[in-house]
C-alpha cells in the first residue's frame, strides 16, 4: 500500500505531473496561460517544465492555436502496464461469464488521476443492453464504481484520492458547488461501513433513471480494492430470456465472481 504521509517533496515532479492530469481534461487542449491560471501558477514558472513535457513525448504543443494537449504517450505505457494487463487477461472471461449467467452487460473500473475510469466491458446476450463505453471517466462519488473502490481503501489513501478528487473538481467546467456538497455529505462513514458490511452497493443510479447499480470490489493481494466490477441492472417487462434473474440474486452472482477474479490475482479473503 502506497504510504500518503510525506517525508520530502518532489515540487518539480508535482508540478509536471499536474499539467499532464490537467491536459487529461480536454480534448482540446490548453494554451500555457490557462494552464497558468488553471493550476495557479505564473507562465514562467511553467515554460520549463513544458518543454520538457514536449521534448519527451508527453504532451504535443499544436503550433496552430498555441495549445497543448496530451500525446499518446501514456497510453502507450498504460498499455504496456503489466498489472493492468494480468487484471484484464482474468477480468474479461469472468465478465463473459457474469453477462451471460445474468443477461446483464458488466463493466470494470479503476481509479485514475482523481476519477473513475472504465476499462473493459462486456455486452449481455440481450437485444435490449445498458452498457458503459470503455474509456469513460465518472466522478468518484457519483458513481458505485467510485465508491465501492474508496470504501475499500486504508483511511489514508482514501483521504488522498478524495482530495485529488477535490482538486479536479475545482478544475471541471460545468459542475456546480451544490452537487457537489451533496455528493460528498452523503458519502460518509456510515456509508463505507455499509458497503464494507454487504462486500457491495446496490443503489439507484444518480445518472439514468430505471437503472440499480450493483458494484463488487475486485482485491489483489495487498487486500485493498484495485478495481470495481458493476452490472447496470435493468429491470425488463417481458422476460427475454430464462437467464433472466431478478436484483437479489444477481447481487449474489456478482459477489460470487467478484471473489473468484479476486483469487486470481492473489487475494486471500
Amino acid at each position: 500500500m502506497v504510504k500518503t504521509k510525506k517525508n520530502y517533496s518532489a515540487p518539480a515532479l508535482e508540478k509536471g505531473l499536474d499539467i499532464i492530469e490537467l491536459l487529461s481534461e480536454s480534448s482540446d487542449g490548453f494554451s500555457q496561460a490557462e494552464i497558468a491560471k488553471e493550476l495557479n501558477r505564473s507562465v514562467n514558472e511553467i515554460y520549463r517544465m513544458l518543454n520538457i513535457l514536449v521534448s519527451r513525448n508527453y504532451i504535443e504543443f499544436d503550433t496552430n492555436n498555441e495549445r497543448y494537449k496530451l500525446s499518446f504517450k501514456l497510453l502507450q505505457l498504460g498499455s504496456q502496464n503489466q498489472p493492468i494487463k494480468n487484471l484484464m487477461q482474468k477480468a474479461l472471461p469472468v465478465m463473459r461469464e457474469i453477462a451471460q449467467l445474468c443477461n446483464h452487460s458488466v463493466h470494470l473500473s479503476i481509479y485514475y488521476a482523481g476519477k473513475l475510469l472504465v476499462i473493459g466491458q462486456e455486452d449481455s446476450p440481450s437485444p435490449f443492453n445498458y452498457s458503459v463505453t470503455t474509456g469513460t471517466t465518472f466522478d468518484l462519488l457519483e458513481t458505485s464504481s467510485g465508491r465501492v473502490l474508496l470504501s475499500f481503501q486504508a483511511e489514508e489513501e482514501r483521504i488522498r484520492r478524495l482530495q485529488r478528487r477535490k482538486f479536479y473538481m475545482k478544475i471541471q467546467k460545468g459542475v456546480s458547488n451544490r452537487t457537489n456538497d451533496s455528493l460528498e455529505k452523503k458519502f460518509t462513514s456510515k456509508t463505507i461501513h455499509e458497503i464494507r458490511k454487504n462486500k457491495c452497493e446496490v443503489v439507484k443510479s444518480l445518472q439514468v433513471n430505471g437503472v440499480t447499480n450493483i458494484s463488487a470490489p475486485v482485491f489483489d493481494h495487498t487486500n485493498y480494492a484495485i478495481a470495481a466490477i458493476t452490472i447496470p441492472y435493468l429491470q425488463r417487462i417481458n422476460k427475454s430470456s430464462k437467464n433472466d434473474i431478478n436484483l437479489s440474486k444477481t447481487t449474489k452472482l456478482l459477489k460470487e465472481y467478484s471473489v473468484k477474479l479476486s483469487q486470481s490475482l492473489g487475494y486471500l479473503n
